[in-house]
């Protein structure tokens, strides 16, 4: 009897573990109310101390529950079993972070590190609830895995510097301005170190605000410039290539995937948006691959943890931009669709399908929360771009005579063909579409190639994923030029459905891989090299050198005078000669740049009492004036700023 006293030792460790995270989990909610509530010097004994105690009591206990027949019966319950217990766990700490999150909100508290890392948690207890297996850990499998897949492996990582010369090269530099709404967005991702913004599942405009923290740390290290503004939407660029390759390859198979991977590589449109921080679409182009990735792959292997993963990787999104909420209403489609129409197959994997909903809505409850006290701010793109919000859908039909269905019908069009035929002008200024002819011939030949094989629910979604998103803008968003830059979140799917129909394409007349290896690889790396240097020229030659973005010459000359004041090496005044188009303050990129106080002066430079070593700053239509000035009080510091061919800015230090 007492040989066996190890193995009973072993099957009681579940109670005890179960017992051992109520303790756990006591400490922490302690923590949290005690973290919740003002702090005094006064307090000897903080509220809620009663709590830890107890936990720590009840951590205590945990590890005298004796071996014997009550303790081993109960412990064999599968109420106590593995997957139970980290489901519970997975709750208790979504349910934890949701009441702590408005506890801290109601108290304004600063960090939020231990609330993200628990809610971070509660996701990661759910997936491995799914994923945990009785098999040992083995790193020589591991191993095996890697010298099997190595070559693969090597393929994705080219491909991926690839990706990274043309996104890093003078990320700094080109674009040589930032827009506007760059500016907008680097001050309020400074902002996030206090306010409303340090709430990481905050949002403003729909940019998560965990997503600007992510921004902010980034310009903690490489400073308030255009480099750390723009290093995180160049890194999503180059994630976009191993998450295009994963989804790919799981529609498809290798060749597929690592054409994919290339195209999305070399793309001109997503290489541009890869270097500018205005608009967060850019991360989708990595997000949802990975997350439909999952989705798709655990429905087919019927594996719950891929699922889950999908789930809580979508959550997660909510916290980056407001396309998480397009993501959501897709996945909802495609299972209902599933459910009707391809009944058979989606009922053996209705249980895949709930831990796809269960990680979501176990991740979800802090998004929800925020959205629930700050309506506006959850629907705050809608409010101010919607079709039906700012009533642009109702003065169109007024203007036009048209019947809603025919304009959203030409809208959702409009959308899709924004991908290969209207040219990328929003937020960019390229005259040249996302996708160059060839592709959009390949892209076209795809279409009709995944409609063809649509009772494949792979190729249902992937028809989902495009369909659904020019569906999504074209109907819910305006104005129509911006869809050149927010079916960005589609051209994962387009560059996928283009590979597939070059190869089908191939396939028709002869050129097959598994007949024709040779013809078949020099066919492809010819297109590809095209494209590359189609897209190279597109962005390098056509946009970068020609001043294109930020065609506002005012939101342009706000970037020289922010980088200006950066040079500016003493602390006397500046002034500006301002006008009612050109003044210290239009743009938000200057104020991004530098938080140095300007002097605007409207009045005639003569009337200007300026001392030595301070400066004069003048914008285009005043730099004449500021010659002559400077020639009639010579020996300062005469500096122009030149924008392509044009000088757009003379500072002037005065002797």
């Amino acid at each position: 009897m007492v040989e066996v006293q190890p193995e009973q030792a072993g099957d009681v460790k579940k109670i005890r573990r179960f017992v051992a995270f109520i303790g756990v989990f006591l400490l922490l909610i302690s923590q949290f109310l005690v973290f919740s509530q003002p702090t005094s010097e006064e307090i000897v004994f903080p509220p809620y101390l009663g709590f830890a105690i107890f936990g720590v009591f009840i951590l205590i206990v945990s590890q005298l529950i004796p071996t014997n027949a009550f303790w081993l019966r109960l412990s064999s319950r599968r109420i106590f079993g593995d997957r139970v217990f980290w489901l519970f766990v997975a709750l208790l700490l979504s349910v934890t972070t949701a009441l702590a999150l408005n506890a801290f909100m109601v108290y304004r508290r600063l960090n939020y590190i231990p609330l993200v890392t628990v809610w971070l948690l509660s996701g990661i207890c759910y997936v491995y609830a799914f994923a945990k297996s009785n098999s040992p850990f083995d790193l020589a499998k591991i191993g095996e895995w890697f010298k099997k897949h190595r070559n693969e492996i090597l393929s994705v990582f080219f491909v991926m510097v690839l990706a990274a010369i043309p996104r890093f090269y003078l990320l700094g530099k080109i674009p040589r301005v930032l827009d506007g709404d760059e500016g907008s967005v680097g001050n309020f991702a400074r902002a996030t170190v206090a306010g409303g913004l340090t709430n990481p599942f905050a949002l403003w405009e729909n940019f998560g605000s965990l997503y600007l923290q992510l921004i902010n740390i980034s310009m903690k290290f490489f400073g308030y410039n255009a480099f750390g503004l723009r290093l995180l939407p160049a890194i999503g660029g180059v994630l976009a290539v191993p998450a295009v390759y994963l989804f790919a390859r799981w529609l498809g198979g290798r060749r597929i995937a690592i054409i994919s991977a290339i195209m999305i590589a070399i793309s001109h449109s997503h290489v541009h948006f890869s270097r500018i921080a205005s608009v967060a679409y850019i991360q989708d182009a990595w997000l949802i691959p990975l997350e439909l990735y999952f989705l798709i792959s655990g429905l087919q292997k019927r594996q719950s943890w891929r699922t889950a993963l999908s789930g809580v990787l979508i959550a997660i999104h909510y916290s980056v931009y407001l396309t998480s909420q397009i993501i959501t209403g897709l996945v909802f489609i495609y299972m209902l669709i599933a459910l009707i129409f391809y009944r058979s197959w989606f009922k053996e994997r209705f249980s895949q399908a709930l831990a796809f909903w269960g990680g979501f809505l176990i991740t979800i409850p802090p998004s929800v929360i925020y959205a629930y006290q700050n309506p506006n701010e959850f629907m705050n793109r809608l409010g101010n771009s919607g079709t039906f919000q700012t009533g642009w859908l109702e003065n169109t039909m007024q203007a036009t005579g048209q019947s809603a269905f025919q304009i959203l019908s030409e809208r959702v069009i409009h959308a899709f063909l924004s991908l290969f035929y209207y040219p990328a002008l929003d937020f960019y200024g390229s005259p040249s579409p996302m996708m160059s002819t060839i592709s959009g011939v390949m892209l076209l030949a795809g279409l009709g190639i995944i409609l063809w094989q649509i009772r494949n629910p792979a190729y249902l979604l992937l028809n989902g994923y495009i369909w659904g998103s020019a569906v999504a803008i074209g109907v819910f968003a305006t104005p129509p030029s911006a869809d050149s830059y927010r079916m960005l979140m589609a051209l994962p799917a387009a560059v996928i459905i283009a590979a597939i129909g070059i190869d089908k394409i191939l396939e028709a007349i002869g050129l097959e891989w598994k007949i024709a290896r040779t013809a078949y690889s020099f066919t492809i790396t010819a297109i590809l090299t095209s494209l590359l240097f189609f897209n190279l020229w597109t962005y390098y030659a056509e946009f970068a050198g020609q001043c294109r973005f930020g065609a506002d010459l005012a939101g342009r000359f706000a970037t020289y005078l922010g980088v200006q004041l950066q040079e500016i090496d003493n602390e006397n005044r500046v002034y500006m000669l301002s006008n009612d188009y050109y003044f210290h303050g239009s743009h938000p990129s200057t104020l991004f740049l530098s938080l140095r106080p300007v002097i605007n002066f409207t009045d005639s430079i003569n009337t200007l009492d300026a001392v030595s070593g301070e400066t004069v700053i003048a914008p285009p239509d005043r730099i004449e004036e500021l010659e002559e000035w400077a020639r009639q009080h010579p020996g300062g510091q005469l500096h122009y700023e030149y924008d392509c061919e044009r000088v757009i800015l003379l500072s002037y230090r005065v002797p």
